[in-house]
Order: C-alpha cells, then structure tokens, then sequence
C-alpha cells in the first residue's frame, strides 16, 4: 500500500487551471484536485491532501489544518509513519521536500506530479477510447449525482 500526502494548496498554486479556479473558488479548485487525484489512483493508494486552514469536506482524503500549516500536518504525518518508503510527499515547498527525501519518502514537486500523474495518464485514457463505438450510451445515477455536486 502506497500513502500519497498532497500539499493541496501549494498543488493548485502551480497549475495554471486549478489557479484560476481557486481564486474565484477555493472549495471548487479543492474539489476538482481531489477528483483529478482520486480518479487516477492505483488500487490499493491511500490518498490524504492537506490544504491550509478551516474547512470540511464529505470525504476522508481531505485533511484542512486548521490553527497549524499544511506543512506541520505533513510533517507530522511523515514521522508518525513507520514505513516511509511507502509515502509519496507532493510538494514544491523546499523544507517539505527535503524532509520527505531525509526521511525515506518518495518527494516529488508538485508540478512534476501533475505531469506524470494526471496530464499523461488523461493523454493515455483519451487516446485509448478513440473508437466511437466504445463510448458508454450513458451516465450511472452515481457519477451523475458526483458531477452535479461538483459543479454546483
């Protein structure tokens, strides 16, 4: 099993899409980080992401710091954990990087993440359902209603 910490903040403040959502939506630029993220996990990966302050979600993958830094809450995460060459820590914050690479984690920059983890495995699904016939004739009453809240 694979733990991935997320710094959601420092994520979305390095890819120009989440950005701009962010700064007309904040809990909408969390929301489709977590999506992104979550719909192209392996089997198997524990996701956490931290974002900085107060706020809640339906969805245990999300952790808000409140009163500490997202920094701390990783920080904390990372040494509370006995098998470190198991978590993955995302962040292009220098401090936390260089701590997860002293501690035995697998570090990488939030942008180089994104790139491997979501804009090349979407290259790879788009490619891979070319054929027209293999479109779905619809949507399940499940996706829909997670579309819905999304962009509500």
């Amino acid at each position: 099993m694979r733990y991935i910490i997320i710094d959601g903040n420092n994520l979305i403040h390095k890819v120009a899409g989440l950005k701009k959502l962010f700064d007309g939506d904040k809990m909408a630029s969390g929301r489709t980080l977590l999506e992104s993220v979550k719909s192209r996990l392996s089997r198997g990966d524990k996701l956490k992401i931290v974002f900085d302050g107060f706020g809640s979600y339906a969805d245990s993958s999300v952790i808000f710091s409140g009163k500490k830094t997202a920094d701390e809450i990783i920080r904390q995460f990372i040494e509370e954990n006995y098998n470190k060459n198991q978590i993955t820590v995302v962040s292009s914050d220098m401090e936390v990087f260089r701590l997860a690479k002293a501690c035995g984690c697998d570090a990488k920059k939030s942008e180089e993440f994104w790139k491997e983890n979501i804009v090349i495995k979407k290259k790879i699904i788009k490619t891979t359902n070319s054929d027209e016939s293999e479109k779905p004739s619809g949507i399940s009453r499940k996706d829909f209603e997670e579309f819905k809240n999304l962009f509500k």
